[in-house]
C-alpha cells in the first residue's frame, strides 16, 4: 500500500500538461510559400523545458491502424532541439523539402518530445517521465481531392459494424472528421465530432488506399438492413 501511495503522489505532483503544442493538425503544400508550418510550443511549467522535434511518415495498415516510420529527409526543422524558459513560447519552423511534385497527398506525424526527466533522486530507482505530442501534418498538392467509397459493411458483433472503405482520390481522408449517417426504415442515427471519434477505431484513409474499420452502432441498426452514408 505504501508503494501505491508513493507513486500516486508522484503522478499527482507532476503537471498534467507540462507544455502545449499548437496547432495539432495542419496542412501545407509541397512547394511555394505555403510549404511550411510554424508550430508553437508553450512551456506551462515552472521550470525550463527541453524538447526535441522529429518527423515520421504516417502509414495506415489494412485494419486502419497507424504505423509510424522515422523520416529525416523530407523536412527542415528549426530548431531540432530547444530549451524553453518557464512560461515562455518557442516557435518551431517545419519546412517541407521532399519531393516537390506529388501525385497524391502525404501524411506525417511531427513529434515534439520532452527530454526525459530523471526522477531517480526521489527514490534511487532511476524512474523517468516525459511527455510527447505528435501533431498531424499533411502535405497536399494543389487541387487534390478525396473520394470515399463504401465497399461493404457487416455486423461484427451486437453493437459494432465492420466497414470496408476505399479512397479513390488523391487526398487523405480524416474519417473521424466526417459525418456518419445510418438509416433504417424511419430511424436515423448520426455520428460526428467527439462521439464519432470515440466510436471509430480507424481515423485515417490515405490516398488510393483501402481499409477496414470498426465502428460502434446501436444494436437496433443492423448492418445488412441499414443504409450507411459518410459525408466528408
Amino acid at each position: 500500500m505504501q508503494y501505491i501511495i508513493f507513486f500516486l503522489f508522484i503522478f499527482i505532483s507532476l503537471p498534467i500538461f507540462a507544455f502545449q503544442v499548437q496547432p495539432m493538425v495542419s496542412e501545407i503544400q509541397p512547394i511555394g510559400s505555403q510549404s511550411q508550418q510554424t508550430i508553437r510550443v508553450l512551456n506551462n511549467s515552472d521550470k525550463p523545458l527541453t524538447v526535441e522535434i522529429s518527423a515520421f511518415d504516417l502509414l495506415v495498415n489494412g485494419n486502419g491502424q497507424e504505423e509510424l516510420r522515422p523520416n529525416e529527409d523530407d523536412f527542415l526543422i528549426i530548431p531540432l532541439t530547444t530549451i524553453i524558459p518557464e512560461g515562455k513560447t518557442q516557435s518551431v519552423i517545419i519546412r517541407y523539402i521532399g519531393e516537390p511534385i506529388l501525385p497524391k497527398s502525404k501524411a506525417y506525424r511531427i513529434a515534439i518530445n520532452q527530454v526525459r526527466v530523471d526522477l531517480g533522486e526521489l527514490d534511487g530507482s532511476g524512474v523517468g517521465m516525459a511527455l510527447s505530442f505528435k501533431t498531424l501534418l499533411n502535405v497536399v498538392p494543389k487541387d487534390a481531392k478525396a473520394k470515399l467509397v463504401i465497399k461493404n459493411k457487416e455486423q461484427f458483433d451486437k453493437n459494432t459494424w465492420k466497414v470496408s472503405l476505399d479512397n479513390k482520390g488523391n487526398k487523405f481522408i480524416r474519417l473521424s472528421q466526417a459525418k456518419w449517417v445510418v438509416k433504417s426504415k424511419d430511424q436515423v442515427f448520426i455520428l460526428e465530432g467527439q462521439k464519432l471519434s470515440s466510436a471509430l477505431d480507424g481515423k485515417f484513409l490515405l490516398p488510393n488506399s483501402s481499409s477496414e474499420v470498426l465502428i460502434k452502432i446501436p444494436s437496433e441498426f443492423n448492418a445488412k438492413t441499414s443504409d450507411l452514408e459518410v459525408v466528408l
